[in-house]
This record gives structure tokens, sequence and C-alpha cells, in this order.
């Protein structure tokens, strides 16, 4: 039987709820809003906090502007989304950041699960290592710097 967890907002921390879907945003968002914790989003910030233009008035690209993901048009927020899905799926492909916003038990049970294909287990394998490697990390449980 599978570990039960919530993914908590990378912009308001407060937990996705499981019947919601999780958005993975990309570097701009990142660049945007520098106290993201992670990459995992809920559906309200998302569109609350979202924006309307990538450019100037001149056409350019704002100073600093990380492109959108190669094969989106880069016109808005909504060109720097990576990915949308059930909180499992994005846990297991983007697990530095399920790590982050609360799906440890879960990536480290899938981790070691019988049944996990050999290659998502290695990569939340090495995941796990480096989370467990990070200064800081052995005497509270948790990060030093996030």
């Amino acid at each position: 039987m599978s570990v039960a967890f919530r993914i908590r907002c990378c912009l308001c921390r407060k937990n996705i709820p499981l019947a919601g879907d999780v958005i993975a945003l990309d570097g701009e968002w990142q660049r945007r809003y520098p106290d993201m914790h992670g990459t995992l989003a809920c559906e309200r910030c998302v569109i609350d906090r979202g924006w309307n233009c990538c450019t100037t008035a001149h056409g350019a690209f704002v100073d600093g502007h990380i492109a959108a993901p190669e094969d989106n048009v880069d016109v808005d927020s909504w060109s720097h989304h990576l990915e949308r899905g059930t909180h499992r799926a994005l846990a297991v492909a983007y697990p530095r950041s399920g790590l982050l916003q609360g799906a440890e038990p879960y990536l480290r049970w899938l981790a070691h699960h019988k049944h996990t294909r050999s290659d998502v287990a290695a990569t939340l394998r090495e995941a796990l290592t480096e989370w467990e490697a990070q200064p800081g990390r052995a005497e509270t449980g948790h990060p030093a710097t996030v």
C-alpha cells in the first residue's frame, strides 16, 4: 500500500487539494517569484499570480527573461507551465520539488518498492541522496537552505 502525502504549493505554501491538479512551473516563474519553495503549484496561485506578457512595449523580452520550453509559444505565464497532473505523477516527475514540498515519505517508499521501474527508482534514489547530503539536514531533518 502506498504512502499518503500532500504537496504544498510552491507559491502560497498551502496544501494543494487532492482533487486538484498540480502544475509544474519553469525557470521564468522562479525568476519572477524568487521566494518559490520548489516548482509545483496549485491552480489558484497560477491563475492569481500569472502575467499577461513576456515582452516590453517594443517587442523585446523583458530583461532576464527565461525562455519558455522549446515547443511553446512564449507569450505569457501559461507558456511557462511544464506539466499538469496528479500529486503522485508530478512528485515523481520532479522529485527535488516533491521532496521540498511534502512528498518525501511517498518518494522514499516508491524508491524502494519492488514494482517501481528500475529507471524511476534510480532517479528517486539519486534525488534522495542529494536531499540527505544537504548541509544541516542531519541535525534538523530539514535542509538548512531552500
